[in-house]
């Protein structure tokens, strides 16, 4: 999940604090990686998105993508 940088934190190892349930995890994008592995998983769609927010974890992320594959099934 890409956000503008001015709303993530500047570090050098990709560490961040998922800021929905307060897991730690690796943003590989910040940390210099060629992808996140956030780039491996489906996009979510921009109204899914709460403005002014940073990254999710995993797990968090994946909530989120399946909340959007059950409401676009309905």
């Amino acid at each position: 999940m890409n956000m503008e940088s001015a709303r993530e934190p500047q570090t050098t190892d990709g560490a961040l604090v998922c800021v929905r349930c307060g897991a730690p995890f690796r943003c590989g994008s910040l940390a210099g990686d060629d992808a996140c592995w956030c780039a491996a998983l489906p996009a979510l769609p921009l109204d899914r998105l709460r403005p002014g927010e940073s990254c999710l974890c995993r797990a968090c992320l994946a909530a989120e993508i399946e909340k959007t594959r059950d409401s676009e099934s309905d």
